[in-house]
C-alpha cells in the first residue's frame, strides 16, 4: 500500500514538473526585485550514527524559506559573507538571490529578510531567459568580490565583476568536461586563497574516482578525489577559514529519497598528482535527511569557531523544501608546518593567507 502511494505521488509530481517546465520556457527579466519571504525555524537533524565523526558538527540553527513570488526556489550555489549577514545564491532558472540573515543573541541562525531576485546575464549583457541558457548550478566568490557561476546543459563558466552584475566574462572551460551530459557538468566550485578556482563535475569516472580541475587564471590542472563509498556525487564545495576543503555530496532514489554526505579534505591534500581521500564528517539520510542539499559555505564565527552553512534546492516542487541550516565544525587536528593547496602559480599567496587566517 505504501509503495503504491509512493508511485502515485511520484506520478503526480512528474505531471506538475512537466507543467512548470512548459510554463517557464522563456522567463520574464527581473532586475533587483524585492520579494516577500516567510521564515520558519526547523528542528535539528541527527547526524547518522554510523559515521565515526558524526559528533564533529554542532547544530547552530536552521530555517525554512518560502515566498509567494513565482520565481523563488530552486536555489543551488551558496555564499555567506564573512560577517554572516549577507547570503548570495543562484537558482536553477537563472536568477540571483540575495538576502540578509539574522541571528539570536547566542549567535544561532534565526531569520532571513530583504530577499531580492535578479536575472543572470550573458557576456553581451542580455538576460538569460531561455531554458537551455539559464541552468545555473554553482557559484564561487572571489577575494576581489567577483563571482564565478557555472552552467549545465550549455556548459560554461561566467565571471561577474560583482553579485547581480548585468554583464559577464566567459572563462575557458575544462576540455575534459565539454562532452559532459546535460546534467553532469560542473556542480561544485570554490576559490582557493591565492586566486585559483577549483571545480568538480557531477559524475564519477569508470575507475571509481572523481575528477576535479584547478584554474590558475591561465590554464586548467587536473586533480583526483576518492569517490564517496556510498556512490554519492558532488553538489557543493567550500573552503573553511583554515584552508581545508568541504565537499557536499548527494544521491536520490524513489524509495530512499535524498541522501547527503559532508566530507572534509585537509589543505595539504589539495594538489595535482595526489588522490584526495578526505574523511566523512556527517551523513544525512533516512530520518536524518535534509531534502536536496546543494549549496555550502563556511566562515569564521565571532568566537573564532568555524561555521558551515548548507542549503537545499526544492526544485520548485511542492513536495520539497528550501532549507538553510548552520553547523559549528569542531576544531580539527592540524599537521605541523605550512600547508599547500596545489595552487602552483599562487602558492606563496595561499601559504600567506593560511598563516594569517589559521596560524
Amino acid at each position: 500500500m505504501i509503495q503504491r502511494a509512493l508511485y502515485v505521488a511520484a506520478f503526480l509530481a512528474g505531471i506538475i514538473t512537466v507543467y512548470i517546465a512548459y510554463q517557464d520556457r522563456n522567463l520574464a527579466v527581473l532586475q533587483s526585485v524585492s520579494i516577500p519571504l516567510q521564515i520558519e525555524a526547523v528542528a535539528t537533524p541527527l547526524t547518522h550514527p554510523d559515521t565515526p565523526q558524526h559528533d564533529q558538527l554542532i547544530w547552530r540553527g536552521g530555517i525554512k524559506m518560502t515566498s509567494p513570488h513565482p520565481r523563488f526556489g530552486g536555489l543551488s550555489g551558496l555564499e555567506i559573507s564573512p560577517d554572516g549577514r549577507g547570503i548570495l545564491a543562484i537558482t536553477d532558472k537563472g536568477f540571483w538571490f540575495k538576502g540578509r540573515l539574522g541571528y539570536s543573541s547566542d549567535g544561532n541562525l534565526l531569520n532571513l529578510s530583504r530577499g531580492i531576485l535578479s536575472s543572470l546575464h550573458d557576456t553581451a549583457g542580455g538576460a538569460l531567459t531561455r531554458k537551455k541558457d539559464r541552468d545555473s548550478e554553482s557559484l564561487a566568490m572571489s577575494e576581489n568580490g567577483a563571482v564565478y557561476v557555472s552552467f549545465e546543459r550549455k556548459h560554461r563558466i561566467l565571471l561577474y565583476e560583482s553579485p547581480l552584475a548585468t554583464k559577464a566574462e566567459a572563462i575557458p572551460f575544462p576540455e575534459a568536461l565539454e562532452d559532459a551530459g546535460k546534467n553532469r557538468g560542473i556542480e561544485a566550485m570554490t576559490e582557493l586563497p591565492g586566486g585559483c578556482l577549483l571545480v568538480l563535475a557531477e559524475r564519477q569516472q569508470p575507475d571509481g574516482l572523481l575528477e576535479a580541475y584547478l584554474w590558475d587564471q591561465e590554464s586548467w590542472q587536473s586533480l583526483t578525489l576518492q569517490a564517496n563509498s556510498k556512490g554519492l556525487l558532488p553538489t557543493g564545495l567550500a573552503m573553511t577559514p583554515d584552508g581545508d576543503l568541504l565537499l557536499l555530496e548527494r544521491s536520490f532514489s524513489f524509495l530512499g529519497g535524498f541522501a547527503s554526505s559532508l566530507r572534509i579534505f585537509p589543505a595539504e591534500e589539495i594538489r595535482p598528482g595526489y588522490i584526495m581521500k578526505g574523511r566523512v564528517l556527517a551523513n544525512f539520510d533516512g530520518e536524518q535527511a535534509m531534502d536536496n542539499l546543494e549549496g555550502i559555505s563556511s566562515r569564521r564565527g565571532e568566537k573564532g569557531e568555524t561555521l558551515v552553512y548548507l542549503l537545499s534546492d526544492d526544485n520548485l516542487s511542492m513536495a520539497q523544501q528550501t532549507l538553510l541550516v548552520m553547523f559549528e565544525l569542531r576544531e580539527q587536528e592540524k599537521p605541523a608546518g605550512l600547508r599547500s593547496a596545489g595552487c602552483l602559480k599562487n602558492g606563496s599567496a595561499y601559504s600567506a593567507a593560511l598563516e594569517t587566517k589559521a596560524f
